[in-house]
């Protein structure tokens, strides 16, 4: 015979306002969380690009210093 498990259903019941502020606070936190990653990667990328540049301007100083 196979066997099957039975799980317990558990139905509450909640009032319409009360889930519509559920489903919200729950967007809010996650929409708070992408835009917190979000703001961590562009740091990520603004810090790439400016040492990268910061790389550049030194190779530039030290060939305008040896022409001097």
């Amino acid at each position: 015979m196979s066997e099957t498990t039975k799980t317990a259903k558990k139905t509450v019941k909640i009032q319409e306002n009360d889930l519509v502020n559920l489903i919200d606070s729950i967007v809010t936190e996650a929409v708070a969380v992408k835009k917190q990653e979000w703001i961590n990667e562009q740091a990520a990328k603004t810090s790439e690009s400016a040492t990268m540049l910061e790389n550049r301007i030194a190779k530039l100083e030290k060939l305008l210093a040896g022409k001097k």
